[in-house]
C-alpha cells in the first residue's frame, strides 16, 4: 500500500492516514527484530510499542474527520478540538488509574488504555458517519474505504479486548492469530479502496452543518458572555 501510494501520489493526499500505516510497519518490523535477537525483553517491548500504536491509530479518526470536513472550516475546527479533548482525557484517565491502583502493570495499563481508546474511536467513527448521511454530505471511494477498513478493526479489537477481559490471558493465544488476520483483511479493503486517487464529489446542494455551526457558535459565545458578566457581579465590592 505505502509503494502504492508514493506511485500513485497518493501519499500527500492523505499523508497522516498513510503516516499511520508506515509507523505499523516500522513497528511490526522492531517487533520481530526483538523477538528473535532479544526474546526476554520482548514483553516489556511489545506493551511500549502497543501504547504508541493505539495512540497513533487516533490519526486514522483524524484524517477521517480532515476529509469528511474538509469544506466546511468551522466545523472541522471543533471537530479538531473535541477529537484532541477527548483523547486527552482518555489517556489522563488511564494514567491515573495506574498511579492510584495498588499493582501498576504495563500489560493491564496498556489493555485498559486500548480498550478506553477503540471504544471512544468507535463512537467518534459512528458520530462522522451519522453526520454525512444527516447531512447527506457525498464521500469518494477513498474515504469509504477509510471508513470501513478502520471501523473493521475497531470492531474486532472491541471484541477481542472484551473477550479477554471475560477469558483472561488464555484467550491471548489465539488472539495472536486473529489480530493479524483482522488488520490483513483491514488492509485489503483499504488497499482496494485507495489504489487510486478518488476525492469526495462535489455537494450538489448546501450541506448546512456550517450554518448549523455557526448558530452553536453563537449560542455558545452568548452563555458564556452571560457566565462573565454573573461572575463579575459576584466580585464587585
Amino acid at each position: 500500500m505505502l509503494l502504492r501510494a508514493l506511485q500513485g501520489k497518493i501519499f500527500t493526499r492523505y499523508p497522516i492516514f498513510y503516516f499511520y500505516l508506515s509507523y505499523v510497519l516500522l513497528e511490526s518490523l522492531l517487533r520481530f527484530y526483538v523477538y528473535l535477537s532479544h526474546p526476554g525483553f520482548y514483553s516489556r517491548f511489545y506493551w511500549g510499542t502497543q501504547f504508541v500504536s493505539v495512540a497513533v491509530g487516533y490519526a486514522v479518526i483524524w484524517e477521517i474527520y480532515r476529509q469528511a470536513l474538509r469544506r466546511y472550516p468551522g466545523t472541522a475546527r471543533m471537530a479538531k478540538g473535541v477529537l484532541l479533548t477527548v483523547f486527552a482525557l482518555v489517556v489522563s484517565k488511564v494514567f491515573v488509574n495506574s498511579l492510584t491502583g495498588p499493582v501498576w502493570s504495563p500489560a493491564k495499563s496498556t489493555a485498559e488504555l486500548e480498550r478506553n481508546l477503540r471504544t471512544v474511536q468507535g463512537i467518534l467513527l459512528l458520530a462522522v458517519v451519522a453526520l454525512l448521511a444527516y447531512y447527506a454530505i457525498p464521500v469518494g471511494r477513498n474515504l469509504k474505504g477509510m471508513i470501513v477498513g478502520y471501523g473493521f478493526f475497531i470492531g474486532t479489537s472491541l471484541i477481542h479486548l472484551t473477550l479477554r477481559s471475560h477469558l483472561g490471558d488464555a484467550f491471548q493465544v489465539w488472539w495472536q492469530y486473529l489480530q493479524p488476520a483482522a488488520y490483513a483483511l483491514s488492509l485489503l479493503i483499504w488497499c482496494a479502496a485507495l489504489w487510486s486517487y478518488q476525492p469526495n464529489p462535489q455537494p450538489q446542494r448546501a450541506a448546512g452543518i456550517e450554518e448549523d455551526y455557526e448558530l452553536l457558535a453563537a449560542e455558545t459565545r452568548r452563555m458564556l458572555a452571560q457566565v462573565r458578566a454573573y461572575l463579575a457581579r459576584g466580585v464587585r465590592p
